[in-house]
Protein backbone atom coordinates (compact mmCIF):
# COMPACT_ATOMS: atom_id res chain seq x y z
CA UNK A 1 0.00 0.00 0.00
CA UNK A 2 1.74 3.96 -1.08
CA UNK A 3 1.17 6.43 1.27
CA UNK A 4 1.91 9.05 -0.78
CA UNK A 5 -0.85 11.13 -1.06
CA UNK A 6 -2.79 11.77 -4.13
CA UNK A 7 -2.46 15.32 -6.28
CA UNK A 8 -4.56 17.98 -3.43
CA UNK A 9 -4.66 15.68 -0.74
CA UNK A 10 -3.18 17.21 2.61
CA UNK A 11 -1.17 14.83 4.44
CA UNK A 12 -1.84 15.52 8.43
CA UNK A 13 1.23 16.05 10.28
CA UNK A 14 2.56 14.54 12.77
CA UNK A 15 3.13 17.54 15.07
CA UNK A 16 0.86 20.61 15.61
CA UNK A 17 2.61 23.76 13.89
CA UNK A 18 4.09 26.53 16.04
CA UNK A 19 1.39 29.36 16.45
CA UNK A 20 2.86 32.05 15.21
CA UNK A 21 1.00 36.06 16.16
CA UNK A 22 0.75 38.30 12.68
CA UNK A 23 1.88 41.88 13.48
CA UNK A 24 -1.89 42.73 12.91
CA UNK A 25 -2.40 40.39 15.71
CA UNK A 26 -0.02 41.40 18.05
CA UNK A 27 -0.63 45.10 18.06
CA UNK A 28 -4.81 44.77 18.56
CA UNK A 29 -4.02 42.53 21.45
CA UNK A 30 -1.86 44.70 23.15
CA UNK A 31 -4.01 47.93 22.37
CA UNK A 32 -6.99 45.62 23.91
CA UNK A 33 -4.89 44.84 26.97
CA UNK A 34 -4.00 48.56 27.27
CA UNK A 35 -7.53 49.67 27.16
CA UNK A 36 -9.05 47.42 29.85
CA UNK A 37 -5.92 48.16 32.30
CA UNK A 38 -6.56 51.46 31.65
CA UNK A 39 -10.09 51.52 32.32
CA UNK A 40 -9.48 49.42 35.56
CA UNK A 41 -7.34 51.67 36.83
CA UNK A 42 -8.75 54.66 35.99
CA UNK A 43 -12.24 54.44 34.69
CA UNK A 44 -14.10 52.43 37.42
CA UNK A 45 -16.32 55.36 38.51
CA UNK A 46 -16.99 55.77 34.73
CA UNK A 47 -17.81 52.38 34.47
CA UNK A 48 -19.47 51.76 37.99
CA UNK A 49 -21.82 54.82 37.02
CA UNK A 50 -22.69 53.22 33.70
CA UNK A 51 -23.68 50.12 35.39
CA UNK A 52 -25.73 51.71 37.99
CA UNK A 53 -27.11 53.57 35.18
CA UNK A 54 -28.32 49.96 33.28
CA UNK A 55 -29.35 48.12 36.22
CA UNK A 56 -30.02 50.61 38.58
CA UNK A 57 -28.35 50.85 42.44
CA UNK A 58 -29.47 48.80 45.26
CA UNK A 59 -31.07 50.96 48.07
CA UNK A 60 -29.61 51.45 51.31
CA UNK A 61 -31.67 51.48 54.53
CA UNK A 62 -31.33 50.74 58.18
CA UNK A 63 -27.39 51.04 59.82
CA UNK A 64 -25.42 51.52 57.64
CA UNK A 65 -20.96 52.56 58.41
CA UNK A 66 -19.75 54.92 56.68
CA UNK A 67 -15.49 54.69 56.80
CA UNK A 68 -13.62 57.73 56.69
CA UNK A 69 -10.52 57.03 55.35
CA UNK A 70 -8.00 59.51 54.00
CA UNK A 71 -9.31 61.32 51.36
CA UNK A 72 -11.88 59.05 50.48
CA UNK A 73 -15.25 57.34 51.86
CA UNK A 74 -16.04 53.80 52.28
CA UNK A 75 -18.89 53.13 50.39
CA UNK A 76 -18.47 55.75 48.34
CA UNK A 77 -21.95 55.49 47.02
CA UNK A 78 -26.01 55.43 48.51
CA UNK A 79 -29.06 55.39 47.36
CA UNK A 80 -32.03 56.42 49.99
CA UNK A 81 -36.00 56.57 49.57
CA UNK A 82 -37.75 58.96 50.59
CA UNK A 83 -39.15 57.93 54.33
CA UNK A 84 -36.81 54.99 55.20
CA UNK A 85 -35.81 55.53 59.15
CA UNK A 86 -31.83 55.76 58.71
CA UNK A 87 -28.64 55.49 60.87
CA UNK A 88 -25.51 56.70 59.29
CA UNK A 89 -22.48 55.58 62.13
CA UNK A 90 -19.55 57.11 61.03
CA UNK A 91 -16.19 55.85 61.52
CA UNK A 92 -12.98 57.97 60.93
CA UNK A 93 -10.59 55.19 60.29
CA UNK A 94 -7.24 57.53 60.05
CA UNK A 95 -4.49 57.13 62.66
CA UNK A 96 -3.52 60.48 62.66
CA UNK A 97 -6.25 62.74 60.71
CA UNK A 98 -9.33 64.60 61.85
CA UNK A 99 -12.09 63.69 59.14
CA UNK A 100 -15.77 65.76 59.02
CA UNK A 101 -18.63 64.88 57.02
CA UNK A 102 -20.93 67.13 54.50
CA UNK A 103 -23.55 66.48 52.97
CA UNK A 104 -24.83 69.14 50.15
CA UNK A 105 -25.55 70.12 47.01
CA UNK A 106 -23.10 72.93 44.98
CA UNK A 107 -19.85 73.16 45.83
CA UNK A 108 -19.17 76.20 48.06
CA UNK A 109 -16.41 78.60 45.80
CA UNK A 110 -14.28 81.80 47.26
CA UNK A 111 -12.91 84.65 44.81
CA UNK A 112 -9.00 84.61 45.55
CA UNK A 113 -6.49 86.26 43.85
CA UNK A 114 -5.33 83.31 42.10
CA UNK A 115 -8.96 83.09 40.66
CA UNK A 116 -12.23 80.88 42.01
CA UNK A 117 -11.74 78.57 44.26
CA UNK A 118 -13.34 75.60 45.83
CA UNK A 119 -14.01 76.49 49.61
CA UNK A 120 -15.02 74.03 52.69
CA UNK A 121 -18.82 72.48 52.25
CA UNK A 122 -21.50 73.13 50.21
CA UNK A 123 -23.89 75.43 49.09
CA UNK A 124 -26.88 73.44 50.01
CA UNK A 125 -26.96 71.57 53.15
CA UNK A 126 -28.65 68.00 52.69
CA UNK A 127 -29.23 68.66 56.70
CA UNK A 128 -31.31 71.90 56.46
CA UNK A 129 -34.66 71.25 58.43
CA UNK A 130 -33.82 67.38 58.91
CA UNK A 131 -34.46 65.76 62.57
CA UNK A 132 -31.40 64.13 63.27
CA UNK A 133 -30.91 62.23 66.31
CA UNK A 134 -27.36 62.26 67.31
CA UNK A 135 -25.83 59.49 69.83
CA UNK A 136 -23.09 57.42 71.11
CA UNK A 137 -20.25 60.44 70.33
CA UNK A 138 -16.68 59.02 70.66
CA UNK A 139 -13.71 60.98 70.22
CA UNK A 140 -15.84 64.40 68.65
CA UNK A 141 -13.67 67.00 67.93
CA UNK A 142 -16.46 69.52 67.04
CA UNK A 143 -20.28 69.15 66.14
CA UNK A 144 -21.57 71.61 63.89
CA UNK A 145 -25.91 71.28 63.77
CA UNK A 146 -26.15 74.63 61.37
CA UNK A 147 -29.67 74.18 60.64
CA UNK A 148 -30.60 70.85 61.40
CA UNK A 149 -33.35 69.82 64.26
CA UNK A 150 -31.32 68.34 66.61
CA UNK A 151 -31.51 65.91 69.62
CA UNK A 152 -28.88 64.16 71.30
CA UNK A 153 -28.49 61.09 73.01
CA UNK A 154 -26.23 61.65 76.23
CA UNK A 155 -24.60 65.18 77.59
CA UNK A 156 -24.52 67.65 74.50
CA UNK A 157 -20.74 68.30 76.39
CA UNK A 158 -19.94 65.16 74.68
CA UNK A 159 -21.04 66.48 71.40
CA UNK A 160 -18.61 69.08 71.07
CA UNK A 161 -20.99 71.25 70.05
CA UNK A 162 -19.93 74.32 67.44
CA UNK A 163 -20.74 77.21 65.17
CA UNK A 164 -20.54 77.80 61.98
CA UNK A 165 -20.44 76.40 58.53
CA UNK A 166 -22.46 73.35 57.17
CA UNK A 167 -23.85 70.42 59.50
CA UNK A 168 -20.34 68.42 59.85
CA UNK A 169 -19.28 65.97 62.89
CA UNK A 170 -15.89 66.29 63.15
CA UNK A 171 -14.04 63.12 64.51
CA UNK A 172 -10.57 62.69 65.96
CA UNK A 173 -8.47 60.18 64.78
CA UNK A 174 -10.34 56.62 65.78
CA UNK A 175 -13.48 58.61 66.30
CA UNK A 176 -17.48 57.41 66.00
CA UNK A 177 -20.97 58.71 65.87
CA UNK A 178 -24.59 57.66 65.08
CA UNK A 179 -26.70 60.04 63.41
CA UNK A 180 -30.43 58.99 63.23
CA UNK A 181 -33.03 60.36 60.56
CA UNK A 182 -35.85 59.94 58.15
CA UNK A 183 -34.88 60.68 54.46
CA UNK A 184 -36.51 63.91 53.89
CA UNK A 185 -38.23 64.53 50.60
CA UNK A 186 -34.94 66.39 48.69
CA UNK A 187 -35.08 63.63 45.73
CA UNK A 188 -31.93 64.13 43.28
CA UNK A 189 -27.91 63.68 43.43
CA UNK A 190 -26.27 64.89 46.99
CA UNK A 191 -22.85 64.18 47.30
CA UNK A 192 -20.95 64.12 50.48
CA UNK A 193 -17.26 65.06 51.16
Amino acid sequence: MDNTPERGQSVPSEAPEEMRWSRRQFIWGTAGAAVVGTATLFGHGVIANAARGVFGSPVSTGLIHVYQEDFYFVPNYMTWRVGDKMTLRLHNMSLTRYHEMQLGRDVSTENTVFGTLTADGFTKDFWEGVHVTASSPYLIDNFVTNKAIMTFEGPKSAFQLATGGGFSPTLKPGGSIDLSFTVPDKPGIWHYG
